[in-house]
């Protein structure tokens, strides 16, 4: 292990185990739109964030859960 430093704490972190971490932060296709101000909740519709849906009570923003 000529020229090679074992145990300094200097590498990145990244080797092939690490790949996962890189991936898209989706939340999955589960779970509920949630609407901020009333609380109204609905499946959440693949492919569309629910950041980008209005919610069908009051026509509020809505959130994921």
């Amino acid at each position: 292990m000529a020229g090679q430093q074992e145990g300094s704490g200097s590498g990145s972190g990244s080797g092939p185990g690490a790949g996962w971490r890189r991936r898209g932060a989706g939340a999955g296709p589960g779970g509920y739109c949630v609407c901020r101000n009333c609380g109204h909740r609905e499946p959440h519709k693949r492919g569309v964030p629910c950041n980008q849906e209005v919610c069908p009570r009051c026509g509020g923003p809505m959130y994921r859960e």
